[in-house]
């Protein structure tokens, strides 16, 4: 089994939360979609002319609620590929799906995945460790997770490009987002409402890819 493995998993469901509720009324896979949601709503992230095809990476995508609310924001042309050591059932033409574990996959299978030769446009981790409870181990895992989305993203972002991570707060965050600026040229912290009070879970909003 791979560390990958060892550490990702799916969002638990718990059918008394608001927003899981609501995501199963709107059709949602998971209510994590409500996340995704306010960070776009903040920072715009699928804005696009249309000009040139638009490329999106979703990793650790399963079950696929960010895939859902990223698919209506493509134009014609456009591709989100999502990537996961688990399966999903959505399907659909501007969606390219990896069962893969993302520290094999090499940079040109992520373009050639979509048929890009110059880069993605954003690429988004909701990533989570398997948590044990013990806030340490579990923030120092969160942080395996991310510096492997922020490789990816160095690899594969076109000039501009946009990085969203999920990252568990804790003493190493800070230490990270300044590596983050040296490939970007604005880092910032967003907490969507729809986060759990009780997690310590932060969104990293990394964009301006020098």
């Amino acid at each position: 089994m791979s560390k990958q493995q060892k550490q990702h998993h799916s969002q638990t469901k718990r059918p008394g939360d608001f927003y899981y509720s609501e995501a199963k009324q709107q059709g949602f896979v998971a209510r994590s979609v409500f996340k995704l949601q306010e960070i776009d709503q903040k920072y715009r992230l699928f804005s696009h002319s249309g000009e040139k095809p638009f490329f999106v990476i979703d990793l650790g995508c399963a079950p696929g609620s960010w895939l859902q609310y990223v698919l209506p924001k493509l134009k014609q042309g456009d591709k989100v590929l999502g990537i996961d050591l688990n399966k999903i059932s959505l399907k659909d033409d501007k969606l390219v799906f990896m069962q893969r574990d993302i520290t094999e996959v090499t940079s040109q299978e992520f373009l050639d995945a979509v048929g890009s030769t110059e880069g993605y446009d954003v690429v988004l981790s909701d990533m989570a460790p398997k948590t044990c409870g013990i806030k340490l181990v579990d923030q120092e895992r969160s942080l395996d997770l991310c510096r492997e989305a922020a490789r990816v993203a160095r690899d594969t972002l076109r000039k501009n490009g946009t990085l969203v991570i999920k990252i568990f707060q804790g003493p190493d965050v800070k230490k990270f987002t300044d590596e983050l600026k040296h490939d970007f040229k604005e880092v910032k912290m967003f907490k969507p409402d729809s986060s759990r009070a009780q997690s310590f879970e932060i969104y990293i909003v990394a964009s301006g890819k020098n």
